[in-house]
């Protein structure tokens, strides 16, 4: 079942992982440019923390999520 679960989670990383963005910022002079910058992340995955959790099973929950490129990591106290 694990492995299953892993497999999937790759996958999904793998094809939706965003590495670099292109925006609209200044250069030196103060024109207008579009610039790349990293940005590593995957909006494909999404967590959600429970109560039943204390401060450092969240603290590792949501270090799990920053290591796979999560950006959508929520706690059930803030719905």
């Amino acid at each position: 079942m694990f492995k299953e679960i892993a497999k999937r989670t790759k996958k999904t990383r793998d094809d939706t992982f965003i590495r670099k963005e292109k925006i609209m910022g200044k250069d030196e002079d103060g024109a207008d440019k579009e610039i790349e910058i990293t940005v590593n992340r995957t909006d494909a995955i999404a967590t959600l923390g429970g109560a039943a959790l204390d401060n450092e099973e969240c603290y590792l929950y949501s270090k799990l999520g920053r290591a796979l490129g999560l950006v959508n990591i929520e706690h059930c106290a803030r719905l």
